[in-house]
């Protein structure tokens, strides 16, 4: 989509990269906690993606439908997969497809824990909205996967996308966070739409952005923009700082990563590469939800 408010055309290989977004959000959060999965940062991405379904689904029956609702009714559920309950006082909405298929998914090592702020943010009888948010102070990285999510919407204005992003931001944390995941929601669709040109727009979506989760976009887009020209396996290992040959007597580096940065990180070089970025990846436990709700997606926005 143009500045003006004209639509882009859709690259021919948008089916391909929504598919490998989706995947990205997994592996990245699975990578940076060492393999350890599934966990509360993928979850709960998925979750709002399918919360946004919900509202596509309504829109193609005919049916208005309030996309931030339909997210934090979402989100509930996943916080009810994520602690066994829904919070307390709040609507208790029905379960659709994801939840059944959540519950098969194995957890040998228990669901891995993400950022805290996002449960702590959902802790609450009524939705947060820009308004009346019900964690005004909350900001960090937890916001950009489900930006990630929002961006994935086709065909609407860019304004839009960023409603949408700050709307789940809302959900759980402030305005500092809200106004960081409307620039990573464009950032990413920018990267779905116009490949690596896109980068040189990367750095107006950026701004002024102040506090935590404007910090680790940042650093997100310096580590991803320096991967720009290489192949898909080769940007992947360089934004992991990985070689392609692996050195055994290599010495490892103890240094934490933050799953919610990686997981949006990779679904950036997913949006810029295309699943040739993912496919040699180990398998997910949750490919078989991802498989499924790509399909359900590309049948309302494809």
């Amino acid at each position: 989509m143009t500045d003006n408010g004209e639509f882009a055309s859709l690259p021919n290989d948008y089916s391909d990269k929504v598919f490998a977004v989706l995947l990205g959000l997994a592996d990245g959060a699975v990578h940076a906690r060492d393999g350890h999965e599934p966990g509360a940062t993928e979850i709960l991405a998925l979750f709002l993606a399918d919360g946004l379904l919900e509202a596509l689904e309504w829109a193609h029956d005919g049916v208005a439908s309030d996309e931030a609702a339909c997210m934090w009714l979402a989100g509930l559920r996943a916080y009810k997969q994520l602690t066994g309950k829904f919070p307390a006082s709040a609507p208790e909405p029905q379960p659709r497809w994801i939840d059944t298929e959540f519950a098969a998914v194995e957890r040998y090592e228990g669901l891995a824990d993400g950022d805290p702020l996002n449960l702590a943010g959902l802790d609450s009888a009524d939705m947060g909205y820009a308004a009346r948010p019900t964690a005004a102070d909350h900001d960090s990285s937890g916001v950009l996967p489900r930006a990630a999510v929002t961006a994935l919407v086709a065909r609407v204005p860019l304004a839009n996308t960023a409603a949408l992003a700050s709307s789940a931001a809302f959900l759980t944390h402030g305005e500092q966070a809200a106004a960081t995941a409307k620039a990573a929601a464009l950032i990413l669709r920018s990267a779905l739409e116009n490949g690596a040109a896109s980068a040189d727009s990367w750095d107006s979506e950026l701004g002024e952005l102040s506090g935590n989760a404007a910090e680790s976009l940042r650093q997100v887009i310096d580590a991803v923009r320096a991967t720009l020209g290489m192949e898909p396996t080769a940007a992947y290992n360089a934004y992991f700082g990985e070689q392609a040959s692996e050195d055994e007597d290599q010495p490892a580096t103890d240094q934490e990563r933050d799953p919610e940065a990686d997981a949006y990180a990779v679904a950036l070089l997913a949006a810029l590469h295309g699943s040739d970025l993912v496919l040699e990846r180990p398998a997910s436990a949750m490919d078989e939800i991802i498989s499924e709700l790509h399909e359900r997606w590309m049948k309302l926005v494809g």
